[in-house]
């Protein structure tokens, strides 16, 4: 697999049975070359700085599952929606996931179509499968770090333009089809 192929860009492998009964503590980095396959990745201008403590150790609830807890420190440069200007966003997330084996994953019931049904923002999030005795922690470390993102950052006084209030009734601009449209039907009278 291409190490630019998505959720590759930021890979650490951690086999399950390195793991131990103590748990194991990472401390990972994204170099340069990483951070700019994140940015490609999010579609925003840069990731500036990634770094993450994790901690994996055996779920003391169930047997064969693991827990993913973790504390994500980063610097992002995403374009503000109003100016399209960029800003610098520091990003302090922490997480917590958990895998289990594939075969010990129940499969998705179809929901239908209600909405409400599965769409619970404090229900539980799904446990994660355990692919091939491996866990990639870099890849969790990717998609929680995309999680955290602004989805519409804005620069600090960023506003509309002077004059632009499309609900406004006074004072508002007239879109060309408008007036367009006034011509039309003042040539048809």
């Amino acid at each position: 697999m291409s190490k630019d192929a998505p959720g590759n860009e930021f890979s650490h492998v951690v086999e399950v049975d390195r793991i131990g009964p103590e748990g194991l503590t990472l401390a990972l980095t994204a170099d340069e070359q990483a951070r700019a396959a994140l940015a490609r990745r999010f579609r925003i201008p840069a990731v500036l700085s990634l770094v993450a403590k994790v901690r994996l150790m055996p779920d003391p609830a169930t047997d064969r599952q693991y827990l993913v807890k973790g504390e994500i420190e980063a610097e992002v440069e995403q374009t503000c929606v109003v100016s399209l200007e960029p800003v610098r966003q520091r990003i302090s997330d922490g997480f917590i996931r958990r895998f289990a084996p594939a075969d010990m994953i129940e499969p998705e019931a179809d929901l239908g179509e209600d909405e409400a049904e599965w769409l619970d923002p404090d229900a539980e999030d799904p446990v994660d499968p355990i692919e091939n005795g491996l866990i990639d922690v870099g890849a969790v470390v990717a998609e929680e770090l995309a999680l955290a993102l602004d989805p519409y950052p804005r620069k600090p006084g960023a506003g509309l333009p002077e004059g632009y209030r499309p609900d406004a009734e006074e004072g508002a601009k007239v879109s060309p089809f408008a007036a367009l449209a006034k011509l039309k039907a003042a040539k048809k009278d």
